[in-house]
């Protein structure tokens, strides 16, 4: 019996759990750029390592590794907020974190920088914000 409320248990919380990924908002790297090139009201924020945005971030971007955002309580203003890593995995991870603490308008960069490079997307390196 407790077996069986486990197990009903662990699959609803998988369930809910792969709801909340589905449930993202994403952009593809040809909109996000279409958006930048418009000047839209966006803020960039890359939760990879401080290392791999040392190697290459999108310009502008705010520098916010994934192991911080449990103690996050503000975001750089903004109306909405493209969350990208390098392949698409980890910017999901965090914008489930970022929900769950309450914030809206959170947006995954499909494929990461990856996509934003193969796009033919602006890349710097160094230091970021």
């Amino acid at each position: 019996m407790l077996k069986t409320i486990f197990t009903a248990a662990s699959c609803a919380l998988l369930l809910f759990s792969a709801s909340i990924t589905h449930a993202a908002e994403k952009i593809t790297a040809q909109e996000l750029k279409a958006m930048l090139e418009r000047k839209e009201n966006v803020v960039l924020i890359d939760v990879r390592t401080p290392e791999e945005h040392r190697e290459g971030h999108i310009p502008g971007s705010f520098l916010m590794p994934l192991d911080t955002l449990e103690s996050v309580d503000s975001l750089p203003e903004g109306s909405k907020h493209i969350i990208y890593c390098r392949s698409g995995k980890r910017s999901l991870r965090a914008i489930e974190i970022l929900s769950a603490k309450g914030f809206k308008g959170l947006i995954n960069l499909e494929g990461g920088i990856i996509a934003w490079t193969k796009a033919g997307g602006p890349v710097v390196s160094g230091k970021g914000r």
